[in-house]
């Protein structure tokens, strides 16, 4: 039986954050979510469009991040994620974008290599 998304993050803390162009959440137990692609960070009504291409610090919404546990996570239909943390907020990102976009939208990891990252028909593949 395949393992889902939720299964391996469900209850992570974000340790930290790092930044550039792309977001990096440094979980607990040496995992890592590498996000590359366009996403949203949404907390109530407020929310926040990056764009990691063009260079993002994992400051103010982001940061606040550290320390919150993620709650949810489930991969999009079209291979997006969205993950819901403790703290209110959600972050949804975008399914691989059109040609000339990077390779995987997001990327999960352990120290040990590469766990996988979203298909197109919503898996989570490795």
């Amino acid at each position: 039986m395949a393992r889902s998304i939720d299964s391996e993050l469900d209850g992570r803390a974000v340790r930290s954050l790092g930044g550039g162009n792309r977001l990096v959440l440094h979980l607990d137990d040496g995992l890592l979510l590498t996000i590359e692609n366009d996403f949203r960070l949404r907390h109530g009504t407020e929310v926040e469009h990056f764009y990691p291409a063009l260079g993002l610090s994992p400051t103010g919404a982001l940061g606040r991040l550290a320390d919150a546990a993620i709650t949810a996570a489930v991969v999009t239909p079209a291979g997006g994620l969205q993950l819901a943390f403790d703290t209110g907020h959600v972050l949804a990102v975008a399914p691989d974008p059109a040609p000339g976009g990077p390779a995987h939208p997001w990327q999960l990891s352990s120290p040990t290599g590469l766990l996988g990252t979203g298909g197109p028909d919503g898996s989570f593949a490795s």
